[in-house]
């Protein structure tokens, strides 16, 4: 009997799509989350990558000048026009450039860098002239791959947004990695005097101090950068509370006089942290202004744009809060699920989890 070449073949049946499409929606709900692991997993080790880098140009950096870096500069003095102001200087990740392999960048502020007392900047108002072409430039190992979608340059102190000093024409160049200024009680918060972390002002640290060991000493870890609004009166929202930092009402806090603060009296305006110090509930009380600030500038010494303290886990549900100069509370934060990287001051690294108990936290960014 001859076929009947006519025929077609029979097409799928409505019941048969939908259990196709009911299958493949398992099938990609299995693999989503092994592929996002995936790529948490390796944003994670590029992340520690990062940080054992910078670790290793500071451990050359300690073979070659007998010492670590640290935030150069003075903080304290009296402008031409007699008030008080903030001289900044360089940060350790600006320090440590000639070990990263950009040597040829470091040469092009290293006269500046070399002065007694370095100057880099004034309160969000200008980098030096000499310094912006290196200011401006994104580095990838300053940069964690978790943090993919914030600003890799910082308008902050522009021209068009900038408030007080000369201003720039062109923005700055931002990263994530934060070296320890400390434990944040009592004064181990404020990084332009001496305090009990690997890094503060004019603090140069040398193996012999360290009391606990290298190994149980936090050296680097990371933040998140912030959104670099100024001046605003509206705070983060509460799922988002790293965007912005708070700044200290002054009227509610004493203040302690321009003769002490030139005279390196730790703390902002005396405050004192101790363990109980209910931080969530000073910033809420306290709080005048919100600036974007955080992580703004690889290149500036200070504990808004390169530092972090102990002083609370890693990934506060409450945002940072420092004084009108930049002294303040400056926690570790990352978007790496559950906790941030860090990496001891022997380069030995560490994934320190949100839960980690406060004490022993605080203990990591103590030298003592």
């Amino acid at each position: 009997m001859k076929k009947d070449m006519n025929i077609l073949p029979r097409a799928f049946t409505f019941t048969e799509l939908c259990a196709v499409t009911v299958i493949l929606a398992i099938l990609c709900g299995l693999l989503l989350p092994a592929l996002q692991a995936s790529r948490e997993e390796s944003r994670q080790t590029l992340c520690t990558d990062n940080q054992h880098q910078l670790m290793t140009a500071t451990q050359k950096y300690y073979e070659t000048q007998k010492e670590f870096p640290y935030y150069t500069g003075t903080h304290r003095v009296i402008s031409s026009k007699g008030y008080n102001s903030s001289i900044m200087g360089y940060s350790v990740q600006a320090a440590v450039l000639p070990y990263l392999g950009e040597a040829a960048l470091f040469e092009t502020f290293a006269e500046q860098y070399r002065e007694p007392q370095t100057k880099l900047w004034m309160w969000l108002g200008f980098i030096e002239a000499a310094s912006r072409e290196a200011a401006a430039t994104d580095i990838a190992v300053f940069r964690c791959p978790a943090d993919g979608d914030a600003v890799k340059s910082s308008s902050l102190l522009t021209t068009k947004n900038g408030k007080c000093g000369k201003g720039m024409d062109s923005p700055v160049a931002s990263g994530n990695y934060v070296v320890c200024n400390g434990s944040g009680l009592e004064y181990n918060y404020d990084h332009t005097v001496i305090t009990d972390g690997v890094v503060s002002k004019k603090a140069a640290r040398t193996l012999d101090m360290f009391k606990d060991g290298t190994a149980n000493t936090l050296f680097f870890s990371e933040a998140i950068i912030g959104d670099t609004s100024r001046y605003e009166n509206t705070p983060p929202e509460s799922k988002t509370p790293w965007k912005r930092t708070a700044t200290i009402k002054t009227e509610n806090v004493p203040y302690r006089g321009l003769e002490n603060w030139l005279a390196d009296v730790p703390g902002v305006d005396g405050l004192r942290a101790a363990n109980d110090f209910d931080l969530p509930n000073f910033i809420t009380v306290n709080v005048d202004n919100w600036y974007g600030v955080r992580c703004f500038s690889w290149m500036i010494g200070d504990s808004y744009a390169t530092g972090f303290t102990t002083f609370s886990v890693p990934n506060p549900p409450y945002s940072d809060w420092c004084d009108e100069m930049g002294i303040g509370f400056f926690a570790a934060r990352s978007f790496h699920p559950g906790g941030v990287n860090a990496v001891n001051t022997d380069g030995s690294a560490r994934f320190v989890t949100n839960s980690i108990d406060r004490k022993v936290w605080q203990k990591l960014g103590s030298m003592k």
